[in-house]
């Protein structure tokens, strides 16, 4: 089964496996990030870092929100934060 962390965020604890989460949530408790941004934060393929962030979505820890990218005639990007009032 592996090893598991509980990682807590105030009230809000999550059951993890000590790996890729972990990583996505110390990059996210910095500031919002693109999932290509955890991607290269964290070391992992970008279709694994969407993977873990349609679970975290699901389970309430992070949130997606929508970003204009600078520099890139005004392209909306969806970025990732932890949620509030969860977290």
């Amino acid at each position: 089964m592996g090893n598991f962390c509980i990682v807590e965020f105030g009230d809000f604890k999550l059951l993890t496996p000590c790996d890729t989460r972990v990583k996505i949530l110390k990059s996210l408790s910095k500031r919002g990030m693109t999932a290509e941004d955890l991607s290269k934060e964290t070391g992992t393929s970008y279709s694994t870092v969407m993977d873990h962030m349609d679970l975290l979505e699901k389970i309430g820890a992070v949130e997606a929100f929508l970003k204009k990218s600078e520099g890139q005639n005004g392209r909306r990007r969806i970025c990732f934060r932890l949620a509030s009032g969860k977290i």
